[in-house]
């Protein structure tokens, strides 16, 4: 039986946006971020912090690793939302990082 030599994407966490172009680190389950309305998306520790960045309102619960959603939360705070957006225009307060927001006062 012939294989496929066309390489195969490799999968991500559901909490990788899909224009995300950076790679999970670690299990897909690492932790859970859950929006406003309740919708949860298991996810490495690094999309977890990139969506909790980016979802206003989003919350973060504990998944496999142990210490995870506390890294990812920390993490979450100096990411920019949608941070994989790098040439767009960063003027707003709901375009910044909250450390960015908490330095401006």
């Amino acid at each position: 039986m012939d294989q496929d030599p066309t390489p195969q994407p490799a999968e991500r966490c559901t909490a990788a946006h899909i224009e995300d172009p950076t790679p999970c680190r670690g299990p897909h389950d690492a932790v859970t971020i859950l929006d406003g309305a309740g919708n949860a998306a298991a996810g490495c520790e690094h999309h977890g912090a990139r969506m909790l960045a980016s979802i206003d309102g989003a919350r973060i619960e504990p998944g496999s690793v142990v210490g995870a959603a506390t890294r990812a939360f920390a993490a979450s705070r100096t990411i920019r939302p949608f941070c994989w957006y790098e040439d767009a225009p960063r003027t707003e307060p709901s375009q910044l990082s909250h450390a960015e927001n908490a330095r401006q006062g």
